[in-house]
């Protein structure tokens, strides 16, 4: 059977490529610092071991850095950065959990007296049962001097906690000042309405040595709810991805794969007003274009149409005071 391209098909598949291409320009994501040119010492190194992203995030802000730490290395994107000058002993699932010696054995082998621990009633979304504040129970006996990061009491709290455990008191205003001067100014790009726009929300990963790529759509009340759509009065649809056994694995739900490359049926049916990239976006820009090959009517779902397809940086409730600069280009995006 000889196929036949019309007008409508290339027109179709030329957005769809326009619309891939305009996302590579949205992928750079730099602090302000770097944007205005401004060069900060590095963080100073003190032996001690801290246990919670959060508290990590702000004890960098404030130019400080422990010897290790555990964090969700995997999942906070900005540990691929930080790891370079601390070490990054394992997730708290893996420290309070699986491997319980691993904490110990640091401490002991590096020898390190000192542990300051996030303490807050959800540490994590996905695992709402770890409460890594128990390392008391894992320490006990060990020469270690415990101390703690209450979160209960707001985010500025934590900041002066951490600023006092960490002798930089006199820089604790000034970062409070900056978290609070972005804040207010992404603020005044809320929406005062919700618009209700549906959303898909694709995190990829591309193996550069198989050239394979792997897809996960973000499951409805997860962290991009909470802190990003919600203020932003959109509506997670990812649920068209949801598997058949409703499970989701770290608050994502896999892509199915076939014979001939991913299945994203679903979103033909969700047919979502925007698309988000979060990862690595090729990975999901590879495999809509494979799609489109096989499957035309996919160059009809709105989001393709009208090129509303997005690569943003992730939020997982770890870089607390970078959070404003995050909403901000989710906004930038998603509000029009």
């Amino acid at each position: 059977m000889k196929t036949t391209i019309t007008k409508q098909n290339y027109f179709s598949k030329s957005m769809v490529w326009a619309a891939v291409m305009l996302a590579i320009f949205a992928m750079t994501f730099q602090p302000e610092e770097a944007k205005a040119g401004m060069k900060s010492p590095p963080p100073e190194i003190i032996k001690a071991i801290i246990i919670g992203d959060r508290v990590v995030d702000i004890a960098y802000n404030l130019g400080v850095l422990p010897e290790a730490m555990s964090v969700y290395g995997c999942q906070w994107p900005m540990a691929k950065q930080l790891k370079i000058a601390s070490q990054i002993l394992g997730c708290p699932n893996c420290t309070m959990v699986k491997k319980k010696d691993t904490i110990p054995n640091a401490l002991t082998k590096r020898g390190i007296k000192r542990v300051i621990v996030e303490k807050t009633d959800v540490f994590c979304l996905y695992r709402p049962k770890i409460k890594i504040e128990n390392i008391a129970v894992i320490l006990a006996g060990m020469d270690v001097k415990i101390e703690y990061v209450d979160f209960s009491q707001g985010l500025e709290s934590a900041v002066r906690q951490t600023a006092k455990l960490l002798d930089r008191e006199a820089k604790a205003d000034k970062v409070i000042e900056k978290y609070k001067k972005q804040l207010a100014k992404v603020k005044t790009k809320l929406p005062k309405e919700k618009s209700g726009k549906k959303v898909i929300i694709f995190n990829g990963t591309y193996q550069p040595s198989t050239g394979k790529s792997t897809l996960r759509v973000e499951a409805p009340g997860g962290y991009a709810d909470r802190f990003l759509l919600d203020p932003l009065g959109c509506v997670n649809v990812g649920d068209s991805f949801k598997p058949a056994d409703g499970k989701a694995n770290k608050g994502h739900y896999p892509v199915r794969k076939k014979k001939n490359g991913m299945v994203l049926d679903p979103m033909i049916k969700a047919n979502p007003d925007i698309i988000v990239m979060t990862g690595d976006a090729l990975a999901v820009q590879r495999t809509f274009a494979d799609y489109l090959t096989a499957n035309p009517a996919f160059a009809q779902v709105k989001a393709i149409r009208d090129m509303a397809v997005y690569a943003l940086p992730v939020y997982v409730d770890s870089s607390v005071l970078e959070y404003p600069d995050i909403l901000k280009k989710w906004a930038t995006a998603l509000v029009r």
